[in-house]
Protein backbone atom coordinates (compact mmCIF):
# COMPACT_ATOMS: atom_id res chain seq x y z
CA UNK A 1 0.00 0.00 0.00
CA UNK A 2 2.57 2.29 0.83
CA UNK A 3 4.60 1.65 -2.20
CA UNK A 4 1.55 2.23 -4.37
CA UNK A 5 0.95 5.42 -2.14
CA UNK A 6 4.47 6.78 -3.17
CA UNK A 7 4.06 5.79 -6.87
CA UNK A 8 1.22 7.76 -6.92
CA UNK A 9 2.60 10.93 -5.50
CA UNK A 10 5.94 10.30 -7.21
CA UNK A 11 3.82 10.75 -10.88
CA UNK A 12 1.12 12.90 -9.73
CA UNK A 13 3.21 15.84 -7.64
CA UNK A 14 4.16 17.88 -11.03
CA UNK A 15 0.27 18.13 -11.73
CA UNK A 16 -0.32 19.36 -8.22
CA UNK A 17 1.95 21.81 -8.54
CA UNK A 18 2.85 24.53 -11.04
CA UNK A 19 6.25 24.45 -12.62
CA UNK A 20 7.74 27.34 -10.69
CA UNK A 21 6.79 25.67 -7.49
CA UNK A 22 8.37 22.68 -8.04
CA UNK A 23 11.50 24.49 -9.28
CA UNK A 24 11.44 26.37 -5.99
CA UNK A 25 10.70 23.57 -3.25
CA UNK A 26 13.71 21.23 -5.28
CA UNK A 27 15.77 24.41 -4.52
CA UNK A 28 14.85 24.72 -0.93
CA UNK A 29 14.84 20.49 -0.42
CA UNK A 30 18.40 20.42 -1.88
CA UNK A 31 19.90 23.04 -0.02
CA UNK A 32 18.63 21.68 3.25
CA UNK A 33 19.49 18.37 2.73
CA UNK A 34 22.58 18.12 0.77
CA UNK A 35 25.81 19.90 2.14
CA UNK A 36 26.79 20.34 -1.19
CA UNK A 37 24.80 22.02 -4.03
CA UNK A 38 23.60 20.44 -6.74
CA UNK A 39 21.88 21.85 -9.34
CA UNK A 40 18.89 20.63 -10.45
CA UNK A 41 18.88 20.33 -14.26
CA UNK A 42 16.54 22.34 -15.33
CA UNK A 43 17.18 25.55 -13.08
CA UNK A 44 18.53 28.60 -14.99
CA UNK A 45 17.80 31.98 -15.56
CA UNK A 46 16.41 34.07 -13.01
CA UNK A 47 15.93 30.93 -10.40
CA UNK A 48 19.79 30.10 -10.85
CA UNK A 49 20.42 33.55 -10.01
CA UNK A 50 18.25 33.70 -6.81
CA UNK A 51 19.62 30.56 -5.77
CA UNK A 52 23.18 32.44 -6.15
CA UNK A 53 22.14 35.34 -4.53
CA UNK A 54 20.82 33.04 -1.47
CA UNK A 55 23.83 31.55 -1.09
CA UNK A 56 25.53 34.58 -0.50
CA UNK A 57 23.31 35.99 1.79
CA UNK A 58 22.86 33.32 3.75
CA UNK A 59 26.86 33.47 4.42
CA UNK A 60 26.70 36.92 5.14
CA UNK A 61 24.13 36.50 7.62
CA UNK A 62 24.90 33.96 9.24
CA UNK A 63 29.00 34.73 9.17
CA UNK A 64 30.10 35.90 12.84
CA UNK A 65 33.90 36.30 12.25
CA UNK A 66 35.80 38.10 9.93
CA UNK A 67 37.87 35.03 9.00
CA UNK A 68 36.08 33.36 5.96
CA UNK A 69 36.52 30.87 3.68
CA UNK A 70 35.38 33.47 1.38
CA UNK A 71 37.04 30.78 -1.63
CA UNK A 72 34.51 28.27 -0.78
CA UNK A 73 31.48 30.73 -1.05
CA UNK A 74 32.88 31.73 -4.61
CA UNK A 75 33.19 28.13 -5.67
CA UNK A 76 29.66 26.79 -4.31
CA UNK A 77 28.11 29.95 -6.02
CA UNK A 78 29.78 29.97 -9.29
CA UNK A 79 28.81 25.95 -9.42
CA UNK A 80 25.33 27.11 -10.34
CA UNK A 81 25.32 27.36 -13.99
CA UNK A 82 23.54 29.54 -15.90
CA UNK A 83 22.67 32.24 -13.42
CA UNK A 84 23.77 35.68 -14.54
CA UNK A 85 26.49 35.96 -11.21
CA UNK A 86 29.57 34.72 -13.38
CA UNK A 87 33.70 35.45 -12.55
CA UNK A 88 33.71 38.46 -13.71
CA UNK A 89 31.10 39.93 -11.17
CA UNK A 90 31.44 37.83 -8.29
CA UNK A 91 33.14 39.50 -6.41
CA UNK A 92 30.91 42.91 -7.27
CA UNK A 93 27.61 41.17 -6.12
CA UNK A 94 29.78 39.57 -2.95
CA UNK A 95 31.12 42.85 -1.69
CA UNK A 96 27.49 44.33 -2.55
CA UNK A 97 25.26 41.70 -0.62
CA UNK A 98 27.66 42.73 2.27
CA UNK A 99 27.31 46.14 1.98
CA UNK A 100 23.54 45.46 1.90
CA UNK A 101 23.64 44.07 5.35
CA UNK A 102 25.92 46.62 6.76
CA UNK A 103 28.49 44.25 7.65
CA UNK A 104 31.64 46.66 7.98
CA UNK A 105 33.53 43.42 9.09
CA UNK A 106 32.63 41.18 6.56
CA UNK A 107 33.44 44.14 3.30
CA UNK A 108 36.94 44.35 4.91
CA UNK A 109 37.67 40.68 5.04
CA UNK A 110 36.33 40.11 1.62
CA UNK A 111 38.48 43.08 -0.15
CA UNK A 112 41.32 42.62 1.95
CA UNK A 113 40.95 38.49 0.28
CA UNK A 114 40.62 40.01 -3.44
CA UNK A 115 43.77 41.97 -2.68
CA UNK A 116 45.29 38.77 -1.55
CA UNK A 117 43.94 36.60 -4.98
CA UNK A 118 44.90 39.06 -7.01
CA UNK A 119 48.25 39.92 -8.94
CA UNK A 120 47.23 43.86 -9.67
CA UNK A 121 45.21 45.91 -7.56
CA UNK A 122 41.45 45.85 -7.82
CA UNK A 123 39.17 47.06 -10.80
CA UNK A 124 38.18 50.75 -10.29
CA UNK A 125 34.42 49.51 -10.14
CA UNK A 126 35.49 47.44 -7.50
CA UNK A 127 37.20 49.83 -5.41
CA UNK A 128 34.06 52.46 -5.53
CA UNK A 129 31.49 50.00 -4.42
CA UNK A 130 34.24 49.04 -1.89
CA UNK A 131 34.40 53.37 -0.66
CA UNK A 132 29.98 53.15 -0.80
CA UNK A 133 30.11 50.00 1.28
CA UNK A 134 32.94 51.95 4.06
CA UNK A 135 30.32 55.51 3.71
CA UNK A 136 27.23 52.79 4.67
CA UNK A 137 28.65 52.19 7.64
CA UNK A 138 31.00 55.50 8.19
CA UNK A 139 30.54 55.72 11.99
CA UNK A 140 32.38 51.99 12.43
CA UNK A 141 35.30 53.23 10.49
CA UNK A 142 38.46 53.13 12.65
CA UNK A 143 41.33 55.40 12.02
CA UNK A 144 43.33 52.44 10.18
CA UNK A 145 40.28 52.43 8.13
CA UNK A 146 39.85 55.99 7.09
CA UNK A 147 43.46 56.58 6.37
CA UNK A 148 43.25 53.56 3.80
CA UNK A 149 39.77 55.41 2.29
CA UNK A 150 41.38 58.70 2.15
CA UNK A 151 45.17 57.21 0.23
CA UNK A 152 42.50 55.15 -2.01
CA UNK A 153 40.81 58.33 -2.68
CA UNK A 154 43.27 60.84 -3.30
CA UNK A 155 45.22 58.24 -5.95
CA UNK A 156 41.38 57.55 -7.74
CA UNK A 157 41.22 61.01 -8.51
CA UNK A 158 44.89 61.73 -9.13
CA UNK A 159 45.21 58.78 -11.29
CA UNK A 160 41.76 59.61 -13.24
CA UNK A 161 41.40 63.04 -13.42
CA UNK A 162 41.55 62.75 -17.49
CA UNK A 163 38.74 60.50 -17.60
CA UNK A 164 36.79 61.90 -14.50
CA UNK A 165 33.33 61.63 -14.54
CA UNK A 166 30.14 61.99 -12.10
CA UNK A 167 30.16 58.47 -11.15
CA UNK A 168 34.03 58.06 -10.38
CA UNK A 169 33.25 61.62 -8.61
CA UNK A 170 30.12 60.58 -6.73
CA UNK A 171 32.37 57.33 -4.63
CA UNK A 172 35.88 60.20 -4.23
CA UNK A 173 33.88 62.47 -2.50
CA UNK A 174 32.12 59.63 -0.47
CA UNK A 175 35.05 57.95 0.78
CA UNK A 176 36.83 61.33 1.36
CA UNK A 177 33.45 62.13 3.19
CA UNK A 178 34.36 59.55 5.78
CA UNK A 179 37.86 61.04 6.63
CA UNK A 180 39.05 64.01 8.52
CA UNK A 181 39.56 65.30 5.13
CA UNK A 182 36.41 65.71 3.89
CA UNK A 183 36.49 69.36 2.82
CA UNK A 184 39.07 67.93 0.13
CA UNK A 185 35.84 67.01 -1.06
CA UNK A 186 35.17 70.83 -2.46
CA UNK A 187 38.23 71.20 -4.30
CA UNK A 188 37.88 67.24 -5.69
CA UNK A 189 34.44 69.11 -7.23
CA UNK A 190 36.19 72.11 -8.23
CA UNK A 191 39.09 70.43 -10.04
CA UNK A 192 37.07 67.92 -11.18
CA UNK A 193 35.68 70.61 -14.03
CA UNK A 194 32.34 68.79 -14.19
CA UNK A 195 31.05 71.15 -11.60
CA UNK A 196 27.58 71.62 -13.86
CA UNK A 197 27.44 67.47 -13.80
CA UNK A 198 27.64 66.89 -10.39
CA UNK A 199 25.31 63.77 -8.69
CA UNK A 200 22.61 64.18 -6.32
CA UNK A 201 24.62 62.18 -3.98
CA UNK A 202 27.95 63.86 -4.26
CA UNK A 203 26.25 66.90 -2.51
CA UNK A 204 24.52 65.22 0.07
CA UNK A 205 27.67 63.47 1.55
CA UNK A 206 29.29 67.00 1.51
CA UNK A 207 26.50 68.32 2.98
CA UNK A 208 25.71 65.98 5.83
CA UNK A 209 29.42 65.69 6.95
CA UNK A 210 29.02 70.13 6.89
CA UNK A 211 26.41 70.09 9.66
CA UNK A 212 27.60 67.21 11.54
CA UNK A 213 30.61 69.68 11.68
CA UNK A 214 28.72 72.20 12.29
CA UNK A 215 30.28 74.00 9.33
CA UNK A 216 26.93 76.08 9.11
CA UNK A 217 27.34 78.58 6.09
CA UNK A 218 29.27 75.69 4.01
CA UNK A 219 26.45 73.47 4.76
CA UNK A 220 24.25 75.76 3.49
CA UNK A 221 25.85 77.14 0.57
CA UNK A 222 26.04 73.85 -0.76
CA UNK A 223 22.40 72.91 -0.76
CA UNK A 224 21.89 76.02 -2.48
CA UNK A 225 24.17 74.86 -5.31
CA UNK A 226 22.66 71.50 -5.19
CA UNK A 227 19.40 72.62 -5.24
CA UNK A 228 20.19 74.93 -7.85
CA UNK A 229 21.10 71.99 -10.44
CA UNK A 230 18.82 69.53 -9.11
CA UNK A 231 16.11 71.43 -7.63
CA UNK A 232 15.38 69.04 -5.10
CA UNK A 233 15.86 68.75 -1.25
CA UNK A 234 16.14 65.12 -0.01
CA UNK A 235 14.61 64.64 3.87
CA UNK A 236 17.90 63.52 4.64
CA UNK A 237 19.47 67.15 4.78
CA UNK A 238 16.52 68.52 6.38
CA UNK A 239 16.85 65.72 8.61
CA UNK A 240 20.38 66.79 9.75
CA UNK A 241 19.77 70.04 9.97
CA UNK A 242 16.67 69.94 12.70
CA UNK A 243 19.20 67.21 14.44
CA UNK A 244 21.94 70.00 14.19
CA UNK A 245 19.73 72.80 15.63
CA UNK A 246 18.92 70.15 18.68
CA UNK A 247 22.79 70.23 19.61
CA UNK A 248 23.75 73.70 18.63
CA UNK A 249 21.78 76.62 20.05
CA UNK A 250 22.94 78.73 17.05
CA UNK A 251 21.13 76.90 14.79
CA UNK A 252 17.55 77.57 14.27
CA UNK A 253 14.46 75.63 12.87
CA UNK A 254 13.75 78.87 10.67
CA UNK A 255 16.50 77.85 8.35
CA UNK A 256 14.17 75.68 6.59
CA UNK A 257 11.44 77.71 6.08
CA UNK A 258 13.66 80.33 4.90
CA UNK A 259 15.36 78.62 2.17
CA UNK A 260 12.18 77.53 0.83
CA UNK A 261 11.05 81.27 0.86
CA UNK A 262 14.24 82.72 -1.28
CA UNK A 263 13.64 79.38 -3.61
CA UNK A 264 10.20 79.77 -3.73
CA UNK A 265 10.38 76.11 -3.55
CA UNK A 266 6.85 74.04 -3.24
CA UNK A 267 8.07 70.18 -1.22
CA UNK A 268 6.16 67.46 -1.26
CA UNK A 269 3.88 66.65 1.55
CA UNK A 270 6.69 63.96 3.04
CA UNK A 271 8.99 66.26 3.66
CA UNK A 272 6.22 68.67 5.19
CA UNK A 273 5.54 65.84 7.44
CA UNK A 274 8.98 65.58 9.35
CA UNK A 275 9.13 69.23 8.80
CA UNK A 276 5.83 69.49 10.99
CA UNK A 277 7.28 66.82 12.84
CA UNK A 278 10.23 68.58 14.40
CA UNK A 279 8.73 71.62 14.82
CA UNK A 280 6.48 69.73 17.03
CA UNK A 281 9.03 68.11 19.23
CA UNK A 282 10.78 71.86 19.76
CA UNK A 283 7.04 72.95 20.78
CA UNK A 284 6.59 74.67 17.86
CA UNK A 285 2.37 74.63 16.88
CA UNK A 286 1.76 73.69 13.22
CA UNK A 287 -1.78 73.42 11.91
CA UNK A 288 -3.22 72.45 8.76
CA UNK A 289 -4.98 75.13 6.70
CA UNK A 290 -6.44 76.15 3.64
CA UNK A 291 -5.98 79.59 1.91
CA UNK A 292 -8.88 81.40 0.39
CA UNK A 293 -8.35 81.87 -3.78
CA UNK A 294 -10.25 85.05 -3.68
CA UNK A 295 -8.59 86.77 -0.69
CA UNK A 296 -5.86 85.11 -0.20
CA UNK A 297 -6.68 84.48 3.57
CA UNK A 298 -5.56 81.67 6.02
CA UNK A 299 -8.50 79.56 7.15
CA UNK A 300 -6.46 79.01 11.05
CA UNK A 301 -5.29 82.56 11.32
CA UNK A 302 -7.21 85.18 9.19
CA UNK A 303 -4.04 86.53 7.84
CA UNK A 304 -3.64 87.36 4.55
CA UNK A 305 -0.93 86.44 2.28
CA UNK A 306 1.71 88.67 0.65
CA UNK A 307 0.35 89.63 -2.70
CA UNK A 308 2.19 88.44 -6.05
CA UNK A 309 2.77 91.99 -7.31
CA UNK A 310 5.54 92.87 -10.15
CA UNK A 311 6.14 96.29 -11.24
CA UNK A 312 6.63 97.64 -14.67
CA UNK A 313 10.38 98.11 -13.54
CA UNK A 314 10.35 94.43 -12.50
CA UNK A 315 8.73 93.32 -15.50
CA UNK A 316 11.16 95.46 -17.75
CA UNK A 317 13.72 93.02 -16.29
CA UNK A 318 12.00 89.86 -16.68
CA UNK A 319 11.34 90.96 -20.37
CA UNK A 320 15.55 91.28 -21.09
CA UNK A 321 16.73 88.20 -19.25
CA UNK A 322 13.89 85.89 -20.48
CA UNK A 323 14.89 87.37 -24.17
CA UNK A 324 18.73 86.68 -23.61
CA UNK A 325 18.50 83.76 -21.68
CA UNK A 326 15.97 81.08 -22.73
CA UNK A 327 14.88 82.30 -26.63
CA UNK A 328 18.62 83.85 -27.79
CA UNK A 329 20.48 81.57 -25.27
CA UNK A 330 21.27 78.08 -26.86
CA UNK A 331 18.50 76.17 -24.60
CA UNK A 332 15.55 77.00 -27.19
CA UNK A 333 17.86 75.47 -30.04
CA UNK A 334 17.78 71.80 -28.37
CA UNK A 335 14.24 71.63 -29.16
CA UNK A 336 13.43 74.61 -32.21
CA UNK A 337 15.52 75.76 -34.97
CA UNK A 338 16.90 79.47 -35.42
CA UNK A 339 14.95 79.72 -38.89
CA UNK A 340 11.66 78.84 -36.46
CA UNK A 341 12.00 81.44 -33.97
CA UNK A 342 12.74 84.45 -36.74
CA UNK A 343 9.89 83.13 -37.74
CA UNK A 344 7.91 83.67 -35.10
CA UNK A 345 9.72 86.60 -33.51
CA UNK A 346 8.37 88.41 -37.15
CA UNK A 347 4.70 86.80 -36.28
CA UNK A 348 4.53 88.33 -33.37
CA UNK A 349 6.28 91.43 -34.02
CA UNK A 350 3.19 92.27 -36.56
CA UNK A 351 0.50 90.34 -34.68
CA UNK A 352 0.71 91.60 -30.99
CA UNK A 353 -0.32 92.70 -28.69
CA UNK A 354 -2.63 90.40 -27.15
CA UNK A 355 -4.88 90.05 -24.09
CA UNK A 356 -4.21 86.37 -23.69
CA UNK A 357 -2.26 83.63 -24.87
CA UNK A 358 -3.53 80.28 -24.73
CA UNK A 359 -1.14 76.84 -24.47
CA UNK A 360 -3.05 75.06 -26.85
CA UNK A 361 -1.58 71.56 -26.60
CA UNK A 362 -1.08 71.60 -22.74
CA UNK A 363 -5.17 72.56 -22.99
CA UNK A 364 -5.58 70.31 -25.42
CA UNK A 365 -4.18 67.07 -22.77
CA UNK A 366 -4.57 68.48 -19.08
CA UNK A 367 -8.09 68.14 -19.00
CA UNK A 368 -8.47 64.74 -21.23
CA UNK A 369 -11.29 62.47 -20.26
CA UNK A 370 -12.71 65.03 -18.23
CA UNK A 371 -15.31 66.80 -20.52
CA UNK A 372 -17.55 65.22 -22.79
CA UNK A 373 -17.42 65.01 -26.43
CA UNK A 374 -17.19 68.62 -26.90
CA UNK A 375 -13.63 70.53 -27.54
CA UNK A 376 -12.03 71.96 -24.81
CA UNK A 377 -10.10 73.71 -26.52
CA UNK A 378 -13.05 75.34 -29.04
CA UNK A 379 -15.18 76.12 -25.64
CA UNK A 380 -12.70 78.41 -24.18
CA UNK A 381 -11.10 80.11 -27.51
CA UNK A 382 -14.78 80.99 -27.84
CA UNK A 383 -15.35 82.65 -24.54
CA UNK A 384 -12.38 84.42 -24.95
CA UNK A 385 -13.95 85.49 -28.37
CA UNK A 386 -16.98 86.18 -27.29
CA UNK A 387 -15.17 88.96 -24.77
CA UNK A 388 -14.17 90.51 -27.70
CA UNK A 389 -10.41 89.56 -26.61
CA UNK A 390 -6.93 89.58 -28.69
CA UNK A 391 -6.37 85.57 -28.44
CA UNK A 392 -3.10 83.86 -29.92
CA UNK A 393 -3.12 79.60 -29.75
CA UNK A 394 0.12 78.43 -29.91
CA UNK A 395 0.91 74.87 -30.61
CA UNK A 396 1.99 72.14 -32.29
CA UNK A 397 1.08 71.04 -36.34
CA UNK A 398 -0.62 67.74 -35.13
CA UNK A 399 -2.90 69.99 -32.77
CA UNK A 400 -4.65 70.91 -35.88
CA UNK A 401 -5.72 67.13 -36.28
CA UNK A 402 -6.93 67.04 -32.92
CA UNK A 403 -9.09 70.13 -33.17
CA UNK A 404 -10.49 68.86 -36.67
CA UNK A 405 -13.35 71.32 -37.90
CA UNK A 406 -13.38 73.24 -35.46
CA UNK A 407 -9.98 74.49 -36.42
CA UNK A 408 -11.58 76.60 -39.09
CA UNK A 409 -13.73 78.66 -36.36
CA UNK A 410 -10.51 79.18 -34.14
CA UNK A 411 -8.52 80.34 -37.07
CA UNK A 412 -11.41 82.54 -38.66
CA UNK A 413 -11.94 84.10 -34.99
CA UNK A 414 -7.86 84.02 -33.23
CA UNK A 415 -4.58 84.41 -34.24
CA UNK A 416 -2.62 80.70 -35.04
CA UNK A 417 0.84 79.56 -34.67
CA UNK A 418 1.81 76.40 -34.23
CA UNK A 419 5.54 74.88 -33.95
CA UNK A 420 7.36 71.76 -35.52
CA UNK A 421 5.72 68.86 -33.73
CA UNK A 422 9.53 67.87 -32.08
CA UNK A 423 9.54 71.88 -31.05
CA UNK A 424 9.20 72.66 -27.35
CA UNK A 425 5.75 75.61 -27.37
CA UNK A 426 6.80 76.41 -23.62
CA UNK A 427 9.22 79.23 -24.76
CA UNK A 428 7.00 80.90 -27.24
CA UNK A 429 3.64 80.73 -25.15
CA UNK A 430 6.11 83.03 -22.40
CA UNK A 431 7.49 84.99 -25.03
CA UNK A 432 4.17 85.99 -26.84
CA UNK A 433 3.17 86.87 -23.59
CA UNK A 434 6.02 89.06 -22.14
CA UNK A 435 6.30 90.59 -25.55
CA UNK A 436 2.73 92.11 -25.95
CA UNK A 437 3.06 93.63 -22.05
CA UNK A 438 2.54 93.60 -18.46
CA UNK A 439 -1.14 93.41 -18.57
CA UNK A 440 -1.44 90.18 -21.40
CA UNK A 441 -2.56 86.73 -18.97
CA UNK A 442 -1.66 83.31 -20.06
CA UNK A 443 -3.68 80.11 -20.00
CA UNK A 444 -2.07 77.01 -19.28
CA UNK A 445 -1.36 74.45 -16.42
CA UNK A 446 2.52 74.28 -16.81
CA UNK A 447 4.31 75.45 -14.31
CA UNK A 448 7.10 76.69 -16.29
CA UNK A 449 9.74 75.87 -13.66
CA UNK A 450 12.48 75.13 -16.18
CA UNK A 451 12.44 77.90 -17.69
CA UNK A 452 12.27 79.86 -14.15
CA UNK A 453 15.77 77.90 -13.61
CA UNK A 454 16.87 79.15 -16.57
CA UNK A 455 16.38 82.82 -15.85
CA UNK A 456 19.53 82.89 -13.20
CA UNK A 457 19.42 85.02 -9.75
CA UNK A 458 17.03 84.48 -7.07
CA UNK A 459 15.73 88.10 -8.11
CA UNK A 460 14.70 87.77 -11.15
CA UNK A 461 13.40 84.35 -10.83
CA UNK A 462 11.27 85.72 -7.97
CA UNK A 463 9.88 87.99 -10.68
CA UNK A 464 8.84 85.25 -13.02
CA UNK A 465 7.03 83.43 -10.57
CA UNK A 466 4.85 86.50 -9.25
CA UNK A 467 4.45 87.74 -13.27
CA UNK A 468 3.46 84.00 -14.10
CA UNK A 469 1.15 83.30 -11.12
CA UNK A 470 -0.90 87.20 -11.62
CA UNK A 471 -1.18 86.63 -15.00
CA UNK A 472 -1.62 82.81 -15.49
CA UNK A 473 -5.61 82.01 -15.94
CA UNK A 474 -7.10 78.61 -14.68
CA UNK A 475 -10.25 76.45 -15.65
CA UNK A 476 -12.65 74.93 -13.50
CA UNK A 477 -15.26 72.13 -15.14
CA UNK A 478 -18.43 71.37 -13.56
CA UNK A 479 -21.18 69.23 -13.70
CA UNK A 480 -23.23 68.80 -17.64
CA UNK A 481 -19.68 69.90 -18.80
CA UNK A 482 -19.60 73.71 -18.02
CA UNK A 483 -16.25 75.05 -18.02
CA UNK A 484 -15.11 78.27 -15.91
CA UNK A 485 -12.37 80.25 -16.67
CA UNK A 486 -10.85 81.52 -13.09
CA UNK A 487 -9.04 84.54 -12.67
CA UNK A 488 -5.59 84.12 -11.77
CA UNK A 489 -4.69 83.83 -7.67
CA UNK A 490 -3.63 87.05 -5.96
CA UNK A 491 -1.84 85.81 -3.30
CA UNK A 492 1.87 84.46 -3.40
CA UNK A 493 2.06 80.50 -3.97
CA UNK A 494 5.42 80.37 -1.89
CA UNK A 495 6.17 79.63 1.62
CA UNK A 496 6.18 83.29 3.64
CA UNK A 497 6.27 85.14 7.50
CA UNK A 498 3.90 87.81 7.96
CA UNK A 499 4.42 90.87 9.79
CA UNK A 500 3.46 89.16 13.31
CA UNK A 501 5.89 85.80 12.69
CA UNK A 502 3.13 83.56 11.23
CA UNK A 503 4.55 81.27 8.52
CA UNK A 504 2.98 79.51 6.18
CA UNK A 505 4.17 76.46 4.18
CA UNK A 506 2.54 75.41 0.87
CA UNK A 507 2.92 71.74 -0.06
CA UNK A 508 1.76 68.86 -2.65
CA UNK A 509 0.67 65.60 -2.17
CA UNK A 510 2.96 63.20 -3.39
CA UNK A 511 1.95 62.10 -7.05
CA UNK A 512 2.66 58.84 -8.29
CA UNK A 513 3.83 58.92 -12.33
CA UNK A 514 1.53 58.68 -14.47
CA UNK A 515 -1.53 59.59 -12.35
CA UNK A 516 -3.71 62.80 -12.83
CA UNK A 517 -3.18 65.74 -10.55
CA UNK A 518 -5.24 69.49 -10.60
CA UNK A 519 -4.80 70.76 -13.39
CA UNK A 520 -4.26 74.33 -12.14
CA UNK A 521 -1.30 72.85 -10.30
CA UNK A 522 -1.33 75.20 -7.41
CA UNK A 523 -0.03 73.43 -4.13
CA UNK A 524 -2.73 70.55 -2.02
CA UNK A 525 -2.36 71.79 1.14
CA UNK A 526 -0.55 74.67 2.94
CA UNK A 527 0.68 74.71 7.10
CA UNK A 528 0.18 77.60 9.18
CA UNK A 529 3.45 77.47 11.81
CA UNK A 530 3.64 80.10 14.60
CA UNK A 531 7.21 80.18 15.63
Amino acid sequence: MCSLLRKHLHWNLPKLVSARQTSIYTQRLLSVVTPDIIVPRKMKGRFASEEQKRIISEFVIKSNSSINDWGALKSSVLSIERGYINEKNINGCILEICSQQKRLDLVKSFMKYVKQCSQSKPNIALELLYIRSCYKSRYELTDDDQYEIQTNCQSLFKNNLHLLNSVLLEGIVMGICCTTLWRDSLKFIKESKIEGDVTLNTFVSVILRAFEEGEIDLGWTTVQNMFNLHRIIPLEIIAAWFNLCEKNINCSHRRVLEFLRDNEYIIRDNLAELIRSKLKQSGIKTTTTMIYHNSGKCKNCNQVLEHAEVTNSDFKILQERFLSNVMIGKNIFNNSSPQELNDFKDFIEITAPYDVVVDGLNLAYAYRGKIGDHSLTKIVMKNFIEKKLKVLLIGRKHLVKILGKEFDFIKQNAHIFFTNDLSKDDPFVLYAAMYSGIDTQILTRDLMRGHKYLLGDAAVKSIFQKWLQKHRLRLRIRAGDKVIIKEPITYLQATQESANGIWHMPYQEFKEPGSWSKPDSSPDKWMCIKM
